[in-house]
């Protein structure tokens, strides 16, 4: 039976019906720390005046919750107030210092929270897919800012790499963990928690190429360039937004690129190799021949770039509206939309 304070705690996160988040909870938190979020919003003197507790100790706990993904911070007349994380999952499984905490029994728990609780609740078009650069023809026009992933990286302020929560909780592939990208205010938070490793433009790069030879679908998050946090190199067995659709049924999380992918079946040979690179489940061999389907394609290039006998380009079926007008407005600060006030 779990303690009531965890239920409270789960309320406070808004899951005041969660099956699963309250065990969660406890499995990592203590009482102590579970008091400390339920104080918040608040700078440490403020929670330690509610608890009747001292400050350094408070200071202490807090910061070792923000360490662990659990509180964010800003700072108020040069004091920081912390706030409980809308974002926990994804920012909890990524720190893999405490082992314990990664069981086969913990982890499942995370993966029914996501897929029952969270999937549901999903706004459409939350991400979009970025198609592999090099698979996109200059014939067709200049490739717009939004969907170049080489001038996204080149205009980012900070770049960072951690590892990858989709995986880390559903265990459904042996791809790597240490691919996921983050993007400025987004990667300095997790720089400062001690769970992601600043990088290089080149080095986000050739983490990209890694992810296109092994079949991973680049995804960004869908804003405005100011509100870029993070680049997700995914798969549908594991990957949130992909699985959420393709597995859980939850339709539009991911928005498709301009592209779809053409085959000419003149130069085509028929080996399949498109058939086993494309996550979405477009590609198909009839008569010897790859055929793409349109509606289920997203555009990704996968099939396009390894494609022996060039047979497969991605051509633009859509205009640039439809990136431009569906983007989600940038915020004028990061934390402001994922600390609970």
């Amino acid at each position: 039976m779990v303690e009531e304070i965890y239920h409270q705690l789960s309320k406070a996160y808004g899951s005041p019906e969660s099956k699963y988040l309250p065990k969660i909870l406890e499995i990592y938190l203590t009482k102590e720390e579970a008091s400390v979020l339920l104080s918040l919003p608040g700078t440490p003197e403020e929670v330690a005046a509610k608890l009747s507790a001292e400050v350094p100790k408070v200071a202490t706990i807090l910061k070792e919750l923000f360490n662990k993904g659990f509180v964010l911070y800003k700072r108020v007349d040069n004091k920081p107030r912390y706030g409980l994380n809308n974002d926990l999952w994804s920012s909890v499984l990524p720190d893999k210092k405490d082992f314990k905490k990664l069981s086969e029994e913990v982890l499942d728990l995370w993966t029914r929270y996501h897929d029952e609780e969270l999937v549901p609740s999903y706004s459409t078009r939350y991400v979009r897919v970025i198609p592999v650069e090099k698979t996109i023809s200059m014939k067709w026009g200049e490739i717009l800012p939004y969907e170049k992933l080489s001038e996204i990286f080149e205009n980012a302020k900070t770049i960072a790499v951690t590892e990858c929560a989709c995986r880390t909780m559903n265990r459904k592939c042996d791809n790597p963990t240490d691919v996921c990208l983050l993007i400025n205010e987004f990667a300095e938070i997790f720089i400062e928690r001690g769970v992601a490793k600043r990088i290089s433009k080149e080095d986000a790069l050739s983490i990209l190429k890694r992810c296109e030879d092994l079949g991973l679908v680049h995804q960004l998050n869908n804003t405005e360039p100011e509100g870029y946090q993070f680049l997700c190199n995914c798969c549908s067995c594991c990957c949130s937004f992909l699985r959420g659709m393709i597995i859980i049924g939850k339709k539009g999380i991911s928005a498709k690129s301009r592209y779809v992918s053409s085959v000419d079946s003149e130069l085509c040979n028929g080996c399949g190799v498109c058939v086993t690179r494309c996550q979405f489940g477009a590609m198909s061999i009839v008569d010897s021949v790859a055929v793409s389907d349109k509606e289920k394609c997203f555009g990704c290039g996968l099939c396009a770039s390894k494609c022996p006998a060039d047979a497969i380009k991605l051509i633009p079926v859509r205009g640039p509206e439809y990136i431009t007008e569906n983007l989600e407005k940038a915020p004028s600060k990061l934390i402001d939309t994922l600390m609970i006030e």
